[in-house]
């Protein structure tokens, strides 16, 4: 089979990562691409790209039988889709049982791979400093029903969804910034000025983080690359980023000064300690086996980002 026979369908489609992926594969004009959405409401960033090269489809991830109808005549599912919004209960049945839905859906309905989109919280990061994709997982928690322990168990069927004649890929991308990014973009550019004296700055803290377009081409590579079958690679860029230099970055876009620390603290402990986490990131394994070599840097991706956030109104247009 040709890249020009393949046919790609996104789950979140209308989300940071699968928008994304959505556009770079229809840009990049090697495959046919199915946008798998629950609605219409939030894909008029497509508007643009030539809708020859799309064929838009609607299900629900709690829906398995809607999925399998979706995945109809496709080769590769890019599974982006997660649960966002509800209870930590919808969460959970949204992360994990909708990650079974689409396994089942796509052996179903003959898709030959599955590349799911995880993250790299699934990993310990609190006691290693050097992760790869053989460093140990965090500890399971039953009482912990949250985003990581989401993510690690829907991983965790991926892996063992792999063989029977489906293929899974399994992608593990750090912090993803950029245009859209909803919790490492948005949601730092409309965070009350205050925490901005509190939060890293300089060199403190290591962030991994990585430009959505690196994600992208990550997943691009995952789709077509015969070695990827049944493997987990961790996703990001080779250029050290601390948290310090990232805040610091934003604090520039939203023309804060250097923080004093002064005032009561707004910034939740929990997330004071995710920045102090130790563990730093290795991409040897994306890079040798898949080719991978990020090509957006720090200072290019936040160039990007502001220019992005100007645009949408989330900074003003005076800001740098």
């Amino acid at each position: 089979m040709t890249t020009a026979d393949r046919t790609v369908a996104v789950t979140g489609a209308s989300g940071l990562v699968g928008g994304r992926i959505v556009e770079r594969l229809v840009l990049d004009g090697a495959e046919r691409v199915v946008p798998v959405v629950r609605g219409f409401g939030r894909v008029a960033r497509f508007a643009l790209l030539p809708q020859e090269r799309m064929s838009f489809r609607v299900a629900d991830l709690l829906d398995q039988e809607a999925l399998e109808d979706a995945f109809r005549g496709v080769d590769v599912v890019v599974h982006c889709a997660f649960g966002s919004r509800g209870s930590e209960d919808e969460r959970w049945a949204t992360t994990v049982g909708g990650t079974a839905n689409v396994l089942a859906a796509a052996r179903l309905a003959g898709v030959r791979r599955v590349v799911h989109l995880s993250t790299l919280d699934v990993y310990d990061r609190t006691t290693i400093e050097r992760i790869t994709e053989s460093a140990p997982a965090r500890p399971d928690d039953p009482g912990d029903r949250e985003y990581e322990q989401q993510k690690l168990a829907a991983e965790r069927l991926v892996l063992r969804a792999h063989g029977d004649g489906l293929e899974t890929v399994v992608l593990q991308p750090g912090v993803i910034y950029g245009p859209w990014a909803e919790q490492w973009t948005v949601a730092q550019l409309t965070r009350p000025a205050a925490d901005y004296e509190h939060l890293p700055t300089g060199d403190a803290g290591i962030s991994n983080a990585v430009h959505v377009d690196d994600v992208a081409d990550a997943a691009r590579l995952a789709v077509t690359a015969p070695v990827a079958a049944g493997q987990r690679y961790l996703v990001g860029s080779d250029e050290p980023v601390s948290w310090g230099a990232f805040f610091d970055a934003f604090r520039g876009m939203l023309g804060h000064g250097t923080p004093s620390g002064a005032g009561r603290c707004t910034v939740a402990d929990w997330e004071l300690a995710l920045y102090r986490q130790p563990g730093r990131a290795e991409f040897g394994k994306l890079r040798r086996e898949l080719g991978h070599h990020a090509r957006v840097s720090f200072a290019d991706g936040i160039a990007l980002t502001a220019q992005w956030a100007r645009w949408y109104g989330l900074v003003p247009a005076s800001a740098s």
